[in-house]
């Protein structure tokens, strides 16, 4: 009677770790997608709805009228085409940077290249609030406020630690005898670097281009801060500009208009996360595998 016995605590335990699992999953997943579904929700339906208590989670009726007055309200095209252009930009001239300086720190050996490294650690372990009071009387004395120039700069040198770190790891795991055989045959440093040792690293650098612009696009703060021009607002300006729409006050905000250009600036990128989802796994898992 012990084998049973033992088979059907077993199998107890087994259906008890598998209920616990699946229990655990399905409340993530809740806490992920309720907050999501009720954006949703707000883009589309009537304001006494949004505003019910307590709140209505089946939508009664649905319409188009909150998107046409973001539209109609908002230049939503001027601020997604200067968020991709200021985010694209931006990522490439910090690979760019980051690539070299990863290069040199880890193959050049010069003296203090770990002292670099854990300057790049320590600079993005500083919190971002902490800067911005020096960073905006340096941007209003450089009249680098509301420019594109002054965002680019500040976008670039957000990415560089965390890019450079990356990168460093990645060159670190390339065969050094390649590099020493493309010397052999007569390659100078610019052919070995744009040569050898980039394509070598393409993977890393397309998954660190998709998962830089992603964080670019998304950026809040920075913009809210230092570009509050008309010429220079980006996508996630708008979300500030729609509370204002229909006369909001601090007793009442326009969340249903704020929904709507939420899931605006949401689109391309998860569009661009379908698209370059595998591309982004095999540049992350390709360093472990090495």
């Amino acid at each position: 009677m012990t084998i049973p016995k033992a088979a059907a605590l077993r199998r107890v335990s087994l259906v008890s770790s598998s209920v616990l699992f699946y229990a655990v999953i399905t409340l993530f997943l809740v806490s992920i997608l309720l907050p999501l579904y009720y954006t949703f929700m707000a883009a589309f339906t009537s304001g006494k709805q949004v505003y019910s208590k307590p709140l209505d989670y089946v939508p009664q009726s649905l319409g188009l009228e909150r998107w046409k007055t973001i539209f109609d309200e908002l230049p939503i095209w001027r601020y997604l085409l200067n968020t991709f252009l200021i985010s694209s930009v931006s990522t490439v001239i910090s690979l760019l940077i980051c690539f070299m300086a990863a290069y040199s720190i880890a193959r050049l050996r010069f003296p203090g290249a770990n002292v670099v490294l854990i300057g790049l650690l320590i600079s993005s372990m500083l919190p971002w609030v902490s800067s911005v009071v020096p960073l905006f009387e340096m941007y209003q004395d450089l009249h680098l406020l509301n420019t594109f120039q002054g965002l680019l700069v500040l976008y670039v040198s957000a990415l560089l630690p965390f890019t450079t770190w990356l990168l460093v790891s990645f060159i670190k795991q390339l065969p050094v005898e390649i590099e020493e055989a493309a010397r052999v045959d007569g390659a100078n440093f610019v052919s070995l670097l744009w040569q050898i040792v980039l394509p070598m690293i393409f993977p890393a650098m397309a998954t660190l281009f998709v998962i830089n612009f992603i964080v670019n696009w998304n950026e809040f703060f920075t913009p809210l801060i230092f570009a509050r021009g008309e010429g220079t607002k980006v996508i996630t300006m708008a979300l500030f500009d729609a509370q204002s729409i229909g006369g909001a006050s601090q007793y009442y905000q326009n969340w249903g208009t704020m929904s709507a250009v939420a899931i605006v600036a949401t689109i391309p990128i998860f569009a661009i996360t379908l698209i370059f989802q595998r591309r982004i796994t095999e540049g992350i898992t390709a360093g472990a595998v090495k």
